[in-house]
Formats: structure tokens, sequence, C-alpha cells
């Protein structure tokens, strides 16, 4: 299968909704995106921000996106693996992989320290999957605040 892995500019926020559209099909979430394209490719345009999609046939397959953050006990940053996906179909064909391999590699290239990723410790699959790629785990608890009382 000839799959295209690429990371999106700011022109490509056709692209970048497709890829919304995926994460909310495939991580079974109602989120809907209420961001206009001119958010989205704002989005895009920040060095921070980092956005990359798989295609087959000029359709995104899977795709992720990360975040790039400053330290305050390093020059270097870190960059946060938010969410990946791929495409129920798709799955299983090593597009998870090409993905992840194409971050790291984009990430050295910017001079990142590390990258890091949290899983759900109920996701036997991406649990996996990150194993599998070379990740190490870590024993953590995550805690979120409701911000919108």
């Amino acid at each position: 299968m000839n799959v295209e892995v690429k990371k999106l500019a700011p022109d490509d926020v056709a692209l970048f909704t497709e890829l919304i559209d995926l994460f909310r099909e495939v991580l079974e979430t109602d989120m809907e995106t209420k961001a206009r394209p001119e958010h989205l490719q704002r989005l895009l345009a920040k060095p921070d921000f980092i956005v990359i999609v798989a295609q087959f046939v000029n359709q995104v397959v899977g795709g992720l996106t990360a975040h790039v953050l400053p330290q305050y006990h390093s020059e270097k940053p870190v960059v946060y693996l938010y969410d990946i996906a791929i495409g129920a179909t798709y799955q299983g064909q090593g597009i998870g992989t090409k993905l992840l391999t194409q971050l790291k590699h984009y990430c050295r290239s910017q001079g990142a320290e590390e990258l890091f990723v949290q899983a759900d410790g109920k996701d036997s699959q991406a649990i996996h999957f990150y194993r599998a790629t070379g990740g190490a785990p870590m024993q953590v608890i995550h805690f979120t605040y409701a911000l919108n009382a």
C-alpha cells in the first residue's frame, strides 16, 4: 500500500478538517469542531503545533497532532503527542508506525529532547502500539480540571 505521510502546512486546512473528522470517528467522541477554517489555519501556522497525516488515494486515513512544549530546565523542548488515529479499515498495516516515525524524525530535526504520549491504562491496543514502537512506559496518574464552570 502506497501511503503518503506528510506534515501539514497552513494551507492544508481541508486535510486537517478530514483528520479531525477521522479522530471523531476512530476515537469515538461526539466532539464536533466548532473552529472556523481561519482558526485551523492559524493553528497550522504555529511552530509549536504539529499535524501529520497519512493519505491513501488522496484520502486522509490516519494522522496525529502534537504540541511542542518549552522547558525551564533545558533549552531543548519536549513534544507531547496529543492524538493519533488510523481509520478502522487501515489499522494494522503499519500506518501508525509511519506517522510516529515521521513525528520522531521531525522532533529530532527541531532539536527536541523527548517525545511523550499518554495512554489510558485500559487501552491495551494503544499500550501495545507504543511499546512496539519503542516507547518506555511510566506509571502516572492523570488529573483533569473542568474549567467551564
